[in-house]
């Protein structure tokens, strides 16, 4: 599996710069692969940043940064994934300390090859195995991760109003399509690229008040501003949905993944997040400015 090779090349370095990761995924890649060169590298780079292996663009920097590697639970279940740095005879030794200790590990294929390593037992059996393997084992990742979300509300107050560049083309979120418009709309997220396909994201809350955001936090800002519902959160189904073009901030996403084990999915116009805790998608939605969850507004 040729990403499992990457993701162990990039162990054994433990940090790099984003050029090399570029040369290693072309390197890597095949004729058989429907990904053109760009997409495959953002694919992969949300995948691997998503299930809790690698940091990309580690303060605001060109470096990507391994993940400690750790066995973390599952809220509510017996379920448990490896993730951060990983090689394969670190994943060998997993599987034959898990063996020992009564638990099952099975090694699932995700994307054009990078696998997901799924661990159940009971914690203890797996908090057993796991030392003996030689890595962490945190049993509340999740929880963990939720407690420390960058707040949107807070994020959008510390960015400083900003100047909207000049010469650049501009076009605006429309919430009400649902599609990038060739306005400068109000309360919304304002793109701006230049010839060089450099682009820049802000929000605006009103009059001359502009502020410079992230793109995926900057959809969540505005919805913050015109007070917009956008996530929607499934008791029943313990299901957390989010329309695609807003995907969750990175810290989010990250959080939703490790919550409920795997990777978010397309599901028509939606990202689906499936099997989340409700005080864990409660803390999403709070942190993300989309208010409290009720009942009768779930679904």
């Amino acid at each position: 599996m040729r990403w499992d090779l990457l993701l162990e090349w990039m162990t054994h370095l433990g940090s790099g710069a984003w050029g090399a990761f570029r040369e290693a995924v072309a390197q890597l890649a095949d004729d058989e692969c429907d990904l053109d060169e760009q997409a495959l590298n953002r694919t992969l780079r949300i995948t691997l940043s998503d299930l809790g292996h690698v940091d990309f663009f580690v303060d605001g920097s060109r470096r990507w940064h391994v993940l400690c590697p750790a066995v973390i639970g599952i809220a509510g279940s017996s379920e448990h994934l490896f993730v951060g740095g990983r090689t394969r005879s670190l994943v060998d030794r997993l599987v034959a300390a898990a063996g020992i200790s009564r638990a099952t590990v099975t090694v699932d294929e995700l994307i054009h090859g990078l696998s997901r390593v799924h661990i159940v037992g009971e914690p203890e059996a797996v908090r057993v195995a796991a030392k003996s393997a030689g890595v962490e084992y945190l049993p509340d990742a999740a929880v963990l991760l939720s407690a420390r979300l960058p707040v949107v509300r807070s994020t959008m107050q510390a960015a400083r109003p900003a100047q909207e560049p000049i010469n650049w083309s501009v076009r605006s979120w429309s919430f009400q399509e649902q599609r990038w418009v060739a306005e400068k709309l109000e309360h919304t997220v304002r793109e701006y690229s230049n010839r060089y396909n450099v682009r820049r994201y802000f929000v605006h809350l009103g009059r001359a008040d502009v502020r410079e955001v992230e793109k995926r936090a900057s959809f969540y800002c505005a919805a913050l501003v015109r007070g917009a519902r956008i996530v929607r959160y499934s008791h029943d189904d313990r299901i957390l949905r989010v329309p695609r073009w807003a995907p969750l901030p990175e810290a989010y996403s990250r959080t939703a993944c490790l919550a409920g084990g795997r990777l978010g999915i397309i599901s028509g116009s939606d990202i689906v997040f499936e099997n989340i805790d409700p005080s864990i998608a409660f803390t999403l939605l709070v942190g993300l400015g989309q208010g409290i969850p009720m009942p009768e507004s779930l679904g």
